[in-house]
């Protein structure tokens, strides 16, 4: 295939998958369910999030002395308004939830009340337990650490066990190990390392301190029944545009030293997330990574096949690219959201994280947005 080929190829998958998404969308909307034209369909019976800020839905402004985003985050949600998304509408936890069937992403933990939890202590529609500018080393970012979410997951499986009477923890593990285990990290920890200006020789010990951290959390929220591990890789760090703004020939291309810095590490975290499932360390478990790294490079390599005008700078800041200064209420932001790849100096558009989340979920894994099965052929397996 030529390249103009293939292109065309791609533009002609992606809308397909994007008129699917829109059908199950509609067929889980609550007017279509009024009206008894279709009834809401989940492939799984829940959906537990953890990671960083690509998946918070809104942990972040519960937190004590952190301050909640404001307009224009929040621009294209429903009523227009800022939900403590790191984006000016949806995310790919919404859309991936979406996509398994459910009218709305699973709520913020932090969020949670007595009336709200009803179905979540029947191990039912999940919860959300990520947070901004955490990553996968308790030391980076002074958010909620992975290792907190796990253990605020934890409290969750004791509460649905103490909710299910005398059926005990075993009805609670059916339900757990059909439910779907969404996770997107890892940004932050390689962000951290390029702002101290890490040199190339810290790289093995950073990917080794990642690597063992990873695997740890994997392992435990397995040791507490996840089977289905959907799991979202490191996106190419020197495409988006606060790294583009540090180059002086960032506008036209990406800076190579920190996409090389995520490709390396989503090898090695790919190899051994294989090496654990082969060595049995992880009975009965299945994953499949969605490769942000793969979407993002070939949105950027393909603006107009993927429906985007602008890929290098950001939406909604100020400065070089418009990403030297932070997404504020008086900052300047672009009025056609869509056609932007990139809604901050860091963040993904909502349109982005629509047709990436498709990516990962649908689009055949011989196109190299999942592996080694995509995210749909997980939970139906």
């Amino acid at each position: 295939m030529t390249g103009v080929s293939i292109a065309s190829y791609y533009k002609s998958l992606i809308m397909v998958l994007l008129a699917l998404l829109v059908r199950v969308s509609l067929a889980a909307s609550p007017a279509t369910a009024a009206a008894g034209r279709a009834e809401e369909v989940h492939l799984v019976p829940a959906l537990y999030v953890f990671g960083d800020s690509t998946v918070d839905v809104g942990n972040n402004q519960y937190l004590p002395g952190n301050s909640a985003l404001q307009l224009p985050y929040g621009i294209d949600f429903p009523h227009s308004r800022p939900t403590g998304r790191f984006s000016n509408g949806y995310n790919v936890a919404d859309f991936v939830a979406k996509l398994l069937g459910f009218k709305r992403s699973p709520p913020a933990y932090l969020s949670l009340t007595p009336r709200t939890s009803r179905q979540i202590l029947r191990g039912l529609r999940g919860v959300n337990y990520a947070s901004g500018r955490s990553g996968i080393l308790d030391t980076t970012g002074n958010t909620i650490t992975l290792t907190k979410q796990i253990e605020y997951f934890a409290a969750t499986k004791s509460k649905m066990v103490a909710h299910s009477g005398g059926q005990g923890s075993s009805s609670v593990d059916e339900l757990l190990s059909k439910s779907l285990f969404l996770i997107s990290d890892g940004s932050n920890d390689m962000f951290a390392f390029l702002q101290r200006n890490g040199t190339a020789s810290e790289v093995p010990s950073l990917y080794a301190d990642l690597l063992s951290n990873y695997t740890r959390h994997v392992r435990a929220l397995h040791d507490l029944g996840a089977r289905r591990f959907g799991i979202v890789d490191v996106p190419p760090l020197g495409c988006v545009p606060s790294v583009r703004a540090t180059s002086p020939d960032g506008a036209s291309r990406c800076v190579d030293g920190a996409n090389a810095l995520a490709r390396g590490f989503n090898d090695a975290f790919r190899a051994a997330l294989a090496n654990l499932t082969a060595s049995g360390a992880l009975p009965g478990a299945r994953y499949s990574v969605g490769s942000s790294y793969s979407v993002v490079s070939y949105f950027t390599a393909h603006p107009g096949a993927a429906g985007f005008r602008e890929v290098a700078s950001a939406c909604c800041g100020g400065g070089r690219l418009n990403a030297q200064t932070r997404c504020t209420p008086n900052a300047t932001y672009c009025s056609h959201r869509g056609e932007y790849l990139f809604w901050d100096g860091v963040h993904g558009t909502q349109a982005t994280s629509k047709k990436g989340a498709v990516a990962i979920f649908s689009a055949p894994p011989q196109m190299g947005f999942a592996a080694p099965i995509n995210f749909k052929q997980l939970v139906s397996s």
